[in-house]
């Protein structure tokens, strides 16, 4: 009995170790020879191993159901091989891999609960779209394909504008505008960037693209109409938010009703030449939604020259006409208000000793409105004192001051105060050792315009000639507060100071100090 139990032994070991050799032959991955006899015996000692599947690449190359729990092998008797298996060792393999992976998947479905498994392939889950805030363009550091249909680059120049990229969104719009130029929503889009950026004339150009494409627009004419009252054209406005329907509310109604309001006592009392009133209505105006109307600017800087505040007038009419293009004016404005602002800009360079500007201005506002009388003066007294600045600086350079005085006083007639032809006629004073009335002229031209260095430093310098040390040292010492620089001021300064002490303390000598002069401060 125990030989025969042998003997089958020996063929069955035999007829394996065969077909091991031909599945090795066989199968592109070589696998290792079975282990002896003996290492089964030890290897059924070792203790049982969790069910728990934890990674389908470490899992036993053997058929194993998720249900079932693995049996403990027989040391007496081995292991018995299908005949399928036998048959063919690569489909009984490939078999046994298959069982494994969906037993994985099964199993592990319960543990990864977040991130799903395939095999060898993990499926990160997409985070929820609430949860992402970026930061930048999602088109920032890419290539756009802008070939696309004009919608797909409408709906991206939306996300840029959301995300407040006005630039962006104007690109994507104007791309799209190219693609179809037809469609109004795409040009009242272009609008609504436009003004986030500032350039109020082109939106309101693109907005009339988008009524003349769709008249009955209300979208647009309530954007257009929100253009037109902060440009200042309330009339313009009102009839726009009457053809907006639902995007027009009570409250804008009122607000142009205000605007116009102000405008039309601004015009009252610039005729009855109430100028601290004619001031505080233009601000009015402006605070009530007329922020970017030229106009209204001019206005305000009429009131401030007649009130001699000319750096504020010069300031608040550059704010008022950034850009000042004189046929989109008179495309938006009209011819009269056009020629006004342009007239005003002529009294502001006048002031300003823009000469030659003063000049091309007012030329310009003639031309468009030749029979304004207001117009023509101005233009007449802008050639005038040009003229005189020009005369009495070739004078004053070939040293002839007693007449380039009489022609500063010429052009002084035309334009009380001009602060450069009375700093201009300060010096000529000057020279002439004529030192009350160049402080004369100079503090004149400081109230006009506080900041106004050259008269400060000369009649700084005409009081250190009275010996006015005191007025000399302020004048000087703001002049070092703006130039710390200054070499030549440094000096006159320090000049100054001594002889200021030297008037008023003298000089004081110490007993046992013989040859050290100390001045007293």
């Amino acid at each position: 009995m125990a030989k025969s139990k042998k003997t089958s032994t020996g063929q069955k070991l035999g007829c394996e170790s065969l077909l091991g050799c031909i599945f090795q032959s066989w199968s592109p991955r070589r696998r290792k020879p079975s282990l002896p006899e003996k290492d089964h015996k030890a290897k059924d000692n070792l203790p049982l191993k969790s069910t728990t599947i934890t990674n389908p690449k470490t899992l036993p190359r053997q058929s194993t159901d998720s249900s079932s729990q693995p049996k403990k092998p027989d040391p007496q008797k081995p292991q018995q091989k299908t005949k399928s298996d036998e048959s063919n060792p690569r489909k009984s393999s490939e078999s046994a891999r298959k069982s494994i992976s969906s037993a994985s998947s099964r199993t592990d479905s319960k543990r990864f609960s977040v991130n799903g498994v395939m095999g060898n392939i993990i499926v990160k889950p997409q985070p929820p779209a609430a949860d992402v805030t970026p930061t930048k363009s999602r088109w920032e550091g890419k290539t756009v394909n802008y070939r696309l249909d004009p919608e797909t680059l409408k709906r991206m120049g939306n996300e840029e504008y959301c995300r407040g990229r006005f630039g962006e969104a104007l690109v994507f719009y104007e791309r799209a505008i190219s693609a179809d130029p037809k469609t109004p929503t795409y040009w009242s889009n272009k609008s609504a960037a436009l003004i986030s950026l500032g350039r109020l004339f082109e939106a309101s150009d693109a907005c009339e693209e988008a009524l003349r494409l769709n008249p009955n627009y209300e979208r647009a004419h309530q954007r257009l109409a929100s253009l037109q009252l902060r440009l200042g054209e309330v009339e313009k406005a009102l009839s726009h938010y009457n053809q907006a329907g639902k995007y027009t509310e009570t409250k804008h109604i009122e607000q142009v009703q205000d605007v116009i309001k102000y405008l039309n006592r601004c015009d009252e009392t610039r005729r009855s030449k109430e100028w601290n009133v004619m001031l505080k209505e233009a601000c009015f105006a402006i605070s009530y939604g007329a922020d970017s109307s030229p106009r209204v600017y001019a206005l305000q800087t009429e009131a401030l020259l007649h009130l001699q505040r000319h750096e504020e007038a010069y300031s608040v009419y550059q704010k008022g006409t950034k850009r000042f293009d004189i046929d989109c004016y008179i495309k938006i404005f009209g011819l009269s208000i056009t020629s006004y602002l342009l007239m005003i800009g002529a009294q502001v360079y006048i002031a300003a000793g823009r000469f030659e500007d003063a000049v091309t201005a007012s030329r310009q506002a003639a031309r468009l409105d030749p029979s304004s009388e207001e117009v023509n003066a101005v233009a007449r007294k802008a050639r005038a004192v040009a003229a005189a600045r020009l005369s009495g600086n070739l004078l004053f350079n070939a040293s002839k001051f007693e007449v380039a005085c009489v022609v500063y006083t010429e052009g002084l007639e035309q334009d009380p105060f001009n602060a450069l032809l009375l700093c201009n006629r300060a010096a000529s004073r000057f020279k002439l050792g004529l030192f009350e009335k160049a402080i004369e002229d100079c503090t004149l031209a400081l109230n006009l315009q506080p900041s106004y260095r050259k008269a400060r430093r000369r009649r700084a310098d005409s009081n250190a000639k009275l010996e006015k040390w005191q007025h000399a040292i302020q004048d000087y010492e703001l002049l070092m507060m703006e130039t710390p620089g200054d070499e030549e001021t440094r000096r006159a300064l320090a000049e100054a100071n001594v002889r200021f002490r030297k008037q008023t303390v003298g000089d004081v000598r110490f007993k046992g100090i013989d040859s050290d002069l100390v001045v007293l401060d």
